[in-house]
């Protein structure tokens, strides 16, 4: 059948009709005068004898790398952006810069690179993970958790909602191969959720990461593909201990389980230099930063046993194995910390300022979480042996004069888990306060400490949700520790 043609007209039509859409035939604007029953309708619909309707949900126009169905829910101008390459230019820079030191998803040469050169997302299973990282990456922007201070969150408080949307429209909750973008955009949200605060984000996206890797034996490098390349297999490497430390994060600071035990992996770490120096603002000498992101695993590892002591000794019940508890395991995990911590490179022992060399700044990246994981272990395995407030809070204070020396935008930028490791120390100190009669000198320390830790939260409260959450939980939880001490106690301390 020929298309009649009309007259170009100053205006399009900008959607089609229901019945011109579905027959993929062209929309053509009736005159007025030829509206039938007083009713707007097309010149097709009067030529067919059709009812004009216009029920459909319009679609996002533009070549997309994947199919979409309208649902995703994107601002009209939020979505026409998603694409844009400056856009994500900006985002993957966010990433590099603040996220990936601390949760190396990606290759880096193959993702700084491969966008630059055009060959990178490749299909729409690396699209996907793009999304998800744009969408985590402009949730750091939004929050202002940057390591640098070099974009406005106004120009991304719209488009981090925008990207979620999209991301979680994409990413599927069933998996028939194993798809390691699949792996890796799990994990993107679950870290999102963790940065948000959002535990049912958190459990349901580690819940379909758990479910893919027990399907194609992810915990196992020996049941790997066949063909993984060395980059693939550094990949694999880095998801899965980081997802590992998300995870064992998860459980000490929401009190969830632990599903992938490191007794029950048998993965290696990853080496991190597996391609020469590529990237602008690298002289080189810091490039060993991933043997600190290795030594930050080690400590994760310890703080896996250290949940499940801590955990075993507050049920107060007989294993089937043993008659009592074991006490040496405590004095082991604090001997075990002791020994890493003497043994740390002195560009892990603190961290520098921030400088042009991207290499040294993820050196800080990782002294800042390693103090941070010391000090949580060692504080559950402080509660777990002998609930001594004293040196619960003789912990605490080391921890907070660690932390006041870390420069601001590393704990900024690594956002609501170093917040949430923060706050599961004060939480313990108090916990711990409460199980004692507490004298005035004891009084005084809880609450000194406590108040530091209000007041360090108080610094980071515009760049997380969780920091003030935490804060007034913190102040709450003091509150009742005033309400249970002796006035002449309180007093002294005012004093």
């Amino acid at each position: 059948m020929t298309r009649p043609t009309s007259q170009r007209k100053s205006r399009r039509i900008t959607q089609a009709c229901d019945f011109c859409h579905k027959r993929g035939i062209k929309c053509r604007a009736a005159p007025a005068d030829a509206s039938s029953a007083g009713n707007k309708s097309c010149l097709t619909c009067i030529e067919y004898d059709q009812e004009c309707t216009r029920h459909r949900q319009p679609k996002k126009r533009g070549t997309k790398p994947r199919g979409s169905d309208g649902s995703h829910g994107a601002g009209k101008d939020g979505r026409c952006q998603l694409d844009n390459r400056k856009i994500v230019t900006a985002l993957l820079d966010v990433y590099l810069d603040t996220i990936h030191p601390t949760f190396p998803f990606f290759c880096e040469r193959e993702l700084w690179v491969g966008w630059r050169e055009g060959t990178f997302p490749s299909g729409s299973s690396e699209y996907m993970s793009l999304i998800c990282m744009c969408a985590l990456s402009a949730q750091h922007v939004g929050k202002r958790a940057l390591f640098t201070d070099d974009m406005a969150p106004s120009d991304f408080a719209s488009l981090a909602n925008d990207y979620l949307q999209e991301a979680v429209r994409l990413v599927p909750v069933d998996f028939d191969r194993p798809d390691i973008d699949l792996i890796r955009s799990y994990g993107l949200l679950a870290l999102l959720g963790a940065q948000e605060g959002n535990t049912a984000m958190i459990h349901k996206y580690l819940a379909l990461y758990h479910g893919m890797a027990a399907q194609f034996s992810f915990h196992d490098e020996s049941r790997w593909p066949g063909d993984t390349t060395e980059c693939d297999r550094e990949v694999r490497r880095r998801l899965w201990w980081a997802l590992y430390r998300l995870e064992v994060h998860t459980a000490c600071v929401l009190g969830s389980l632990i599903r992938c035990p490191k007794a029950h992996s048998d993965v290696s770490y990853p080496c991190g230099t597996h391609h020469s120096a590529f990237i602008p603002g690298r002289d080189g000498k810091f490039e060993n930063w991933f043997e600190g992101w290795n030594l930050t695993t080690d400590l994760y590892r310890v703080l896996e046993h250290a949940i499940s002591d801590f955990r075993t000794r507050k049920q107060n019940r007989r294993s089937i194995l043993h008659n009592n508890h074991d006490s040496s395991k405590s004095r082991e995990i604090s001997e075990t910390l002791s020994r890493i911590q003497a043994e740390l490179l002195p560009h892990f022992v603190s961290a520098t300022t921030r400088s042009s060399d991207s290499g040294r700044n993820r050196c800080g990246f990782q002294a800042a979480n390693i103090l941070c994981t010391i000090h949580l272990a060692r504080m559950l395995s402080t509660v777990s042996e002998e609930n001594n407030l004293h040196a619960a809070c003789k912990t605490a204070q080391e921890m907070m004069q660690n932390m006041e020396a870390i420069p601001l935008e590393y704990i900024r930028a690594g956002g609501s888990p170093l917040v949430q490791q923060l706050a599961g120390v004060g939480h313990m100190l108090i916990g711990v306060s409460g199980k004692h009669n507490l004298t005035r000198s004891d009084y005084g320390n809880l609450k000194g400490v406590v108040m530091s830790m209000v007041g360090f939260l108080g610094h980071l409260e515009n760049y997380s949700n969780v920091a003030v959450t935490v804060k007034q939980r913190l102040l709450s939880r003091l509150t009742d520790v005033d309400r249970r001490v002796p006035i002449n106690s309180r007093d002294h301390d005012r004093n």
